[in-house]
């Protein structure tokens, strides 16, 4: 477990580098952050929508439909 996190303190510090070295490396660090927790956040939330419609009752509170 200590060796998980020490790569991810490693692995931090390899992306600072990397982003300050090249004056546009920043740009695609910002880019490539905000397309991963993007896409994690809609994960999240349609994940979070499938629990709750799986909870929901289908009728909440409301009678059934009669046919005829």
């Amino acid at each position: 477990m200590a060796s998980i996190i020490q790569n991810i303190l490693d692995m931090t510090g390899y992306i600072g580098d990397a982003a300050l070295s090249f004056p546009t490396s920043i740009l695609l660090v910002l880019i490539g952050f905000v397309l991963i927790t993007g896409s994690v956040l809609v994960f999240a939330y349609l994940t979070a929508g499938a629990l709750v419609d799986l909870v929901t009752p289908e009728s909440l509170g409301r009678p059934p439909q009669q046919r005829g």
